[in-house]
């Protein structure tokens, strides 16, 4: 996609109010993820996908860790120790594919860069492997991704445990003042998996300005979240969510046939690196996990903000206001968080979304992710096209503009209540020429205003307008624009977001 536009950037059109472009999380983001690689097929899926999107975002670490599944008390040999070398093997396909995607799209990672951010975390399981002269690898890269001469935050995703996050934070403040610490803390943005050890709920009680989403069921929106690998590998079709990978049956199997031709099918050496997601016995699930969505929407910086986590976006949507106490969802770790301390973090919200393809109604904690599933997966697969084709034969994201701003910034727009408000998007292109189809939609779970919204005339053209209602004064509504190419296989979306504040 594009790069951020400076941080603020005015922009007046066609005699409308200006729009200002606002770029409060610093542009391209940061990130560092935290994985129990080995443990199963969904974490190496993960990686895959993410070394396909990155150029997109900063890699600063490629943690490999424990948690509940993965660590010295397992009962499988293999789950008793870390697999960092599972990075390298993803890194090496990379590095294979590498000249081919720099053909497509400019920022991709060096890959010995990646290999350089490799390191191995705490090898014990919870809390109780942290303390002093217990620093690793691991913990060290987090500080020092952090304490970086950089002004943005830093994107943590914890796909495992978050011991090793605990060792980073014990350490850095063991030897410095409380105000240095507390600067710390406000340059991470951590987005938690699952809480898959005991240490989440101890550092939001210890740090409790800390920024921590819980997510224990909303990231399995991604490919589910039907049920995992039943005898007839179809899961429970009731809970899958939007039919986006037709014509292959629905169902985790049908996840797995689409995959087999279009991920894994003659793409390379990244397509070969992508497993299938199999267990013992041959069992399937559905497709990566939950380990995706938590950095999936640092690829869509014009929709996702990694400071507004009511917003919403490819990587989901939270409450604004932390709630206490959301335990995780393994009994192991609930048993341990309820004999600590009172903790606080933010927790899933729920989405009310019609597929405007279908007229399916879903809602819900996951349909926050299900709004956008039908892109997020055209993404992954069109990307994989790039490690083997020449640009000629791939597709490429439109570039969806607002005026003359064809950046990436979300938009902020003054509005009157009771007066129409237009806008025109007749600047956005698409580098392959391809024709684009428009579709304006409020995201009303996102703004502050709950009043009933109003029809938005010529929604499925370049130039929308709306009367904004009359009693949405101190309010915010939030508009998104989308646009999808025609291009084949695989059409690909950018979008828009514009922020309405509404005054008289």
């Amino acid at each position: 996609m594009r790069t951020i536009c400076a941080a603020l950037l005015l922009i007046s059109y066609l005699g409308e109010p200006s729009i200002a472009a606002e770029d409060t999380t610093g542009g391209r983001a940061r990130m560092l993820v935290l994985a129990d690689m080995g443990n199963e097929p969904d974490e190496e899926q993960q990686i895959v996908h993410l070394v396909a999107c990155c150029n997109e975002f900063d890699v600063e670490g490629l943690i490999a860790v424990t948690g509940k599944y993965l660590h010295p008390g397992s009962p499988t040999a293999y789950r008793q120790r870390l697999h960092p070398e599972l990075f390298h093997q993803i890194i090496d396909a990379y590095e294979k594919a590498f000249p081919n995607l720099k053909k497509h799209a400019d920022g991709w990672a060096d890959p010995d860069h990646l290999r350089s951010v490799v390191a191995s975390g705490q090898t014990g399981y919870g809390i109780e492997d942290t303390g002093p002269g217990k620093s690793t690898a691991g913990s060290k890269r987090i500080i020092d991704a952090v304490t970086k001469d950089d002004p943005r935050p830093l994107w943590v995703v914890v796909n495992a445990g978050s011991n090793t996050l605990a060792q980073a934070l014990i350490d850095y403040r063991a030897s410095h003042t409380a105000a240095e610490v507390a600067d710390f803390v406000s340059r991470l943005r951590v987005f938690e998996n699952g809480a898959q050890d005991n240490s989440g709920a101890w550092i939001c009680a210890e740090f409790p300005d800390i920024h921590w989403i819980r997510s224990n069921y909303q990231t399995y929106a991604y490919g589910g979240p039907g049920g995992d690998g039943k005898k007839d590998n179809r899961g429970s079709r009731q809970s899958l969510g939007p039919y986006t990978w037709k014509p292959y049956e629905y169902s985790g199997l049908g996840q797995h046939h689409w995959a087999l031709d279009h991920i894994k099918s003659d793409n390379g050496p990244l397509g070969v690196a992508w497993p299938l997601r199999q267990f013992s016995g041959g069992r399937l699930s559905f497709l990566e996990g939950g380990g995706t969505v938590p950095w999936l929407g640092l690829v869509n910086k014009g929709l996702f903000s990694i400071d507004h986590v009511n917003w919403g976006g490819w990587s989901g949507r939270f409450d604004p206001q932390k709630t206490s106490n959301d335990w995780s969802k393994h009994r192991s770790v609930r048993d341990d968080e309820q004999t600590g301390r009172p903790f606080k973090v933010y927790a899933e919200a729920e989405d009310h979304w019609i597929d405007p393809e279908t007229g399916e109604d879903f809602s819900g904690i996951f349909a926050p992710v299900w709004r956008f599933r039908r892109a997020t997966w055209n993404d992954f697969a069109a990307r994989l096209d790039w490690c083997v084709r020449s640009y000629d034969q791939a597709n490429h994201h439109p570039v969806a503009a607002i005026g003359d701003d064809a950046g990436d910034a979300i938009l902020f727009r003054s509005g009157t209540a009771g007066e129409p408000l237009s806008l025109d998007a007749t600047k956005s292109t698409d580098p392959d020429g391809d024709q684009l189809r428009f579709r304006w939609w409020f995201y009303p779970e996102a703004g502050t205003y709950t009043g009933e919204l109003p029809a938005i005339r010529n929604g499925e053209t370049a130039t929308p307008s709306f009367n904004v209602p009359q009693d949405a004064n101190g309010q915010t509504i939030h508009l998104v624009l989308e646009i999808t190419d025609t291009g084949r296989p695989y059409p690909l979306t950018d979008y828009r977001r514009i922020v309405i504040r509404v005054g008289t």
